[in-house]
């Protein structure tokens, strides 16, 4: 494989995005609500109509068609689908069956994300993810769509980034609720483990239905965010130290708690969280890895994460590393399951960067496959420029650009789309492929 341009047949390529990012209108969930609060949406636009995305489904589909791209990852928004407990919204499901039979009319597989940071308003009026309950109304929740969507769906993702939701929201205060604990931020970490392992037996039970004809009507797994954390000094010793507290409860804790069945969570300041919870041992028949970038860790400092200085940065001043992917990639394949990139980008609205990262990140896949890791497939985030929760608009990732203040929406392709498309039309890194990624 190593001198092999290839990859393995039958490899997903695709894009990425999530319901309250894309479609628009989701009046009815907590992040509606909290962008209504002055000052927390970076440039003060909201969602909004977000990408029209909701009425233009199928036409975003079929340019991703035309693209090559034979998978898409998305997310169910359950604030449509249950706007109020136990009511189900007729309208929202035949929307989604709408969506489903427009993936396949375009020959593209779903991969269906249940939660991916939004919630409903009564969901978070009665405690939200610090309340246990709320582990039983999500199963309840991934109960209904197994049995609704099952047919057309085998890919399911229960939960995305369960501690960057926790953090971004309990700890650092920036996203819905908007807290400022770090205990309260371990126990939501600790309940969304748990809804994992409850939607897994679930949609397993539920979910009998091969969609696509593979004999397996169910493959089922979480997305996790593995950013690398490093020393800024490796010489310095409580640098070190920090670096290897943050990877233990990012990481680590995280990994062990579907592989072991115990989710053992501490951080200095914080009240220790440990369940036995044997409904998550093994609990994954896939690892849906997050990837986008590498963090230097600096004690005692107001700002802890920084950029390796000289390094290349997106628009978002985030460091672009593409051997981190086959570093993270290595690291899943570690568990013995096949492992799928549910999420990898570059915020970059000009397009200069992005092109020729796609082409690093391909490469460093390759790289991690030729050294033995199971990776199933490729999902870019994102298919559209959309909104990037608390950096608002600034953030564009998308292959097709889109500006939300222009009326029509208008998609506009962009050259790493051609650099992706070449990708999946090969299954293969070609000098065509690098011919787009140079021009």
């Amino acid at each position: 494989m190593a001198n092999d341009p290839r990859f393995p047949a039958g490899f997903l390529w695709g894009a990425a995005t999530s319901a309250h990012q894309v479609e628009g209108g989701n009046r009815r969930n907590d992040w509606w609500r909290f962008e209504q609060r002055p000052g927390v949406v970076r440039g003060g636009r909201g969602s909004g109509d977000a990408c029209g995305h909701y009425g233009r489904f199928d036409a975003d589909f079929a340019l991703a068609a035309a693209d090559g791209h034979n998978a898409h990852r998305l997310s169910l928004e359950w604030s449509r689908i249950e706007p109020d407990r136990g009511r189900i919204d007729a309208c929202a499901v035949a929307h989604y069956h709408d969506v489903f039979a427009s993936l396949k009319r375009h020959r593209i597989v779903p991969v269906v994300t249940l939660h991916h940071f939004t919630n409903p308003l009564w969901i978070a009026d009665a405690g939200g993810w610090e309340s246990r309950a709320t582990v039983d109304r999500y199963a309840d929740f991934v109960r209904f769509c197994a049995r609704e969507f099952g047919g057309e769906v085998d890919w399911w993702c229960t939960v995305n980034e369960p501690e960057v939701f926790a953090f971004r929201g309990w700890s650092e205060g920036i996203w819905p609720p908007g807290v400022r604990d770090d205990s309260r931020a371990l126990e939501v970490i600790a309940n969304q483990l748990e809804a994992h392992g409850r939607a897994f037996h679930v949609l397993h039970a539920e979910d009998r239905a091969d969609a696509d004809g593979d004999g397996i009507a169910a493959r089922v797994g979480f997305a996790k965010h593995y950013v690398q954390l490093e020393a800024l000094r490796a010489w310095h010793p409580l640098d070190r130290l920090q670096a290897l507290l943050e990877r233990r409860v990012f990481v680590e804790a995280i990994e062990q708690a579907t592989s072991e069945g115990v989710v053992d969570l501490s951080i200095p300041g914080a009240k220790r969280v440990k369940r036995v919870l044997p409904e998550l041992e093994g609990a994954l028949d896939y690892y849906g890895l997050n990837y986008y970038t590498r963090w230097r860790v600096r004690s005692l400092a107001a700002v802890p994460h920084v950029a390796t200085p000289g390094a290349l940065l997106n628009d978002l001043g985030w460091e672009v590393w593409p051997d981190g992917l086959r570093r993270a990639l290595l690291a899943a394949g570690r568990f013995g399951k096949p492992v799928l990139v549910t999420e990898n980008g570059v915020a970059d609205a000009h397009d200069t960067i992005r092109p020729g990262a796609l082409l690093a990140f391909a490469g460093a896949m390759h790289a991690a496959i030729a050294q033995g890791v199971d990776v199933r497939g490729y999902l870019h985030w994102s298919l559209l420029d959309n909104f990037e929760w608390s950096d608002g608009w600034h953030g564009r990732f998308g292959l097709y650009a889109v500006d939300p203040g222009d009326p029509a929406l208008t998609r506009t392709r962009r050259r790493s789309a051609e650099v992706l498309a070449r990708l999946a039309r090969a299954n293969a890194i070609t000098d065509a492929v690098r011919e787009a990624a140079a021009h």
